[in-house]
């Protein structure tokens, strides 16, 4: 991969093109020969084929190659718009329902005891999921299986 990288970037750069395309050439197909017994056919074959994908990326990477650039035409003129008005400022930003998520006044939620949650099962009918538990406590699906994980401990 360090040698593709290294073709990659002389390509663009164009700098040690040559050597490049070598080394990569020279990488590829010394992976077939040493991979496979040397008097195959398809070793030789499958050699000339990973040969062609250096020199393929060389030749369709050349960026001292370039086309000649299409005419450009006349600009044509914009029509005028009408102007639109900047919105109206608001009262206050942000608005005060914004920060409600945040109330930082609220106590925060104390888990309940093991005994708590044994309690409501029984009250539940017994065989309770950790889904019901989160309806009953108003939490998370998540929350209620770790409360139920701490009752059945």
């Amino acid at each position: 991969m360090a040698i593709d990288l290294y073709l990659v970037w002389a390509v663009r750069s164009r700098r040690d093109v040559a050597l490049a395309v070598l080394v990569s050439v020279a990488a590829n197909v010394a992976g077939v020969l040493t991979a496979e017994p040397l008097t195959s056919v398809d070793t030789w074959v499958s050699a000339g084929l990973h040969a062609v994908f250096p020199l393929t990326l060389w030749r369709m990477h050349r960026p001292w190659v370039t086309a000649p650039a299409p005419a450009v035409a006349d600009p044509v003129p914009a029509v005028s718009a009408p102007e639109i008005a900047p919105p109206a400022p608001a009262e206050s930003w942000p608005d005060a329902d914004l920060w409600a998520d945040f109330d930082t006044a609220a106590e925060p939620v104390t888990p309940p005891s093991a005994e708590d949650v044994r309690s409501v099962i029984t009250e539940l009918g017994g065989q309770v999921t950790g889904a019901q538990l989160a309806v009953h406590y108003g939490v998370s699906d998540r929350t209620g299986r770790r409360y139920l994980a701490l009752a059945t401990t």
